[in-house]
């Protein structure tokens, strides 16, 4: 009974193993990081880029209020952060999915896509809306407000972390809206600059997904 006994511990303890293995593959092949670490890095500096663009460009060098008839200039800026912010996440996913033989068009990328679709919409809709009423010179928390619940969403399917990403924008942008417009800017690089700068360093070191 003894001698049965040690030989049944060592296959209760590979079985264990098994099911741990099999529990990591599972939860790898329904969660997604959502950004890389380079990715992250590359994000934040786009937007950083766009931030120091809008202010010299879009802005009054003395009374620092928006000017009206710039708006176009802030549209071209921030849809150009977007694109690149966008080719670059789709990018670096893509090389990402290759390096373990998967596709970056997949039932997952469609269910994060579907969960950050009212964010999104929800921003172009402030933009719409402050822009007829003359008002887009507070567009910025409304942004990081929109962006926020985007990534809250994005992290029902996602690593912790994107979560943590995601309130830490409701919080900036709930703050941001009682701030001057030309802070309200400044906030846009410290959110959407070093947030994701913060959160690719901590990706790229604590997951090694750079």
């Amino acid at each position: 009974m003894l001698h049965t006994l040690e030989e049944e511990e060592p296959r209760l303890e590979e079985a264990y193993e098994n099911l741990r293995l099999i529990r990591e593959v599972m939860e790898r092949s329904t969660k997604h990081s959502s950004l890389s670490g380079v990715s992250g890095l590359l994000v934040g500096t786009w937007a950083v880029i766009g931030v120091l663009l809008t202010r010299y460009y879009a802005y009054g060098s003395a009374e620092l209020t928006l000017k009206a008839n710039h708006v176009w200039i802030l549209a071209a800026i921030w849809l150009a952060v977007l694109f690149c912010s966008v080719l670059t996440d789709f990018l670096m996913n893509k090389r990402a999915a290759a390096e373990v033989g998967k596709h970056v068009f997949s039932s997952l990328g469609a269910r994060l896509i579907q969960a950050a679709a009212p964010g999104f919409t929800l921003g172009s809709v402030f933009t719409i809306y402050l822009l007829a009423t003359g008002m887009i010179s507070h567009i910025w928390g409304f942004w990081m407000l929109s962006y926020g619940l985007a990534i809250c969403a994005v992290g029902l399917f996602s690593v912790r972390p994107v979560i943590f990403l995601g309130w830490s924008f409701l919080l900036a942008g709930a703050v941001t809206l009682f701030l001057p417009p030309i802070s309200g800017l400044w906030m846009m690089g410290v959110t959407f600059g070093a947030f994701h700068i913060c959160y690719g360093v901590f990706t790229g070191i604590t997951r090694r997904e750079w």
